[in-house]
Formats: structure tokens, C-alpha cells, sequence
């Protein structure tokens, strides 16, 4: 059986606390980028809808329209391209066109956070607005806005608005 003496007890010891602390650090500061996506409820507000199709220049078509709202210098974006990409490619073979738009001043007051989904039907009534994803990783399986579009190509309208999540988003400013 092997013996340790008190020096490589000590070593140990000092080894299993720095580890438990770096685990611990990483934990909290992973946590610490976790944020609500809708803290004031602005998606729920009245007249919502109508000042977002506004500011986004929406237009009646025979098509739904997925609009993907992005800051590009966000990292939580940056982490998300891989899902932006994935539901763009699945959004466009359900015949759902997409725009992504990014944000600027006017629609930081429209969209709470970033990165942001709203999906409206072939009339322009809602269908989803919220994150396009739960979670530190923002990542499809995480995902809201595919349920949404899932629900619209079987017929039904979920009008399903997002507030009380939290991922990782970056704040309007």
C-alpha cells in the first residue's frame, strides 16, 4: 500500500481546494452571463405588434416571415450562429421567409434583448416573439421558435410571446 507523508498530504489538500475553487469560479461566472430575456414584459405591452411591424417595415405576403433580430456585437449572437443558420435553412423549406435584422436604436426598444425571434403569419398576426433559445449555449435544442414554426405549418397559431427566460442575451442599450 502506498504511504504519504505530511508534505503530500499538504500538496493534496492544496490541489483539491484550488481545483474546488476553480470549479466554483467557473460555475458562478457562467451564471453570472445568464440573464432574463423580458425583465419589464415590453413584449406583452399594448400595441406591441403594431409598432414592431412598423419599425420592421413589414408588409402583407402569401408567406409567414421569421425576423431574427441580431447584434453583431454580441457575443451571445456570435454563439448562436450555428441555431441562426439552422432555422433559417428549416424556416425557408416550411415556406416561411426570414429576414434577420439588425438591431438598432429604434428596435432596442422594441426587442428587450438579442438574439430575438418574432414569427407572423401570412396576415402579419403574431405567432412567436421572445429568444430564439433558452440557456447559457443560445442553441436549437434549446429552442422556442422551431415549436412555434412546427405549430404554424400544422395549422395552428400558438400567439405565443416569451419573457420570463433566461440565456444568454445582451441587453438593449
Amino acid at each position: 500500500m502506498l504511504s504519504l507523508s505530511k508534505s503530500q498530504y499538504k500538496l493534496l489538500a492544496v490541489i483539491g481546494l484550488w481545483l474546488a475553487f476553480v470549479i466554483a469560479a467557473l460555475i458562478y461566472f457562467q451564471l453570472s452571463g445568464l440573464r432574463e430575456f423580458d425583465p419589464q414584459w415590453q413584449l406583452h405591452q399594448p400595441h406591441w405588434l403594431k409598432r414592431f411591424k412598423m419599425e420592421s417595415d413589414w408588409r402583407p405576403s402569401d408567406q409567414a416571415r421569421l425576423m431574427i433580430i441580431i447584434d453583431k456585437e454580441c457575443a451571445c449572437t456570435r454563439r448562436s450562429e450555428n441555431h441562426i443558420q439552422q432555422l433559417n435553412a428549416y424556416a425557408l423549406k416550411q415556406n416561411i421567409s426570414v429576414a434577420i435584422i439588425e438591431r438598432d436604436l429604434a428596435s432596442a426598444k422594441l426587442v428587450p434583448n438579442t438574439p430575438a425571434a418574432v414569427l407572423l403569419d401570412k396576415q402579419g398576426e403574431l405567432v412567436y416573439a421572445g429568444p430564439l433559445s433558452a440557456g447559457l449555449a443560445c442553441s436549437a435544442s434549446d429552442g422556442f421558435v422551431e415549436l412555434a414554426i412546427n405549430n404554424l405549418s400544422a395549422g395552428f397559431n400558438s400567439k405565443l410571446s416569451i419573457s420570463d427566460t433566461r440565456g444568454c442575451y445582451c441587453v438593449s442599450k
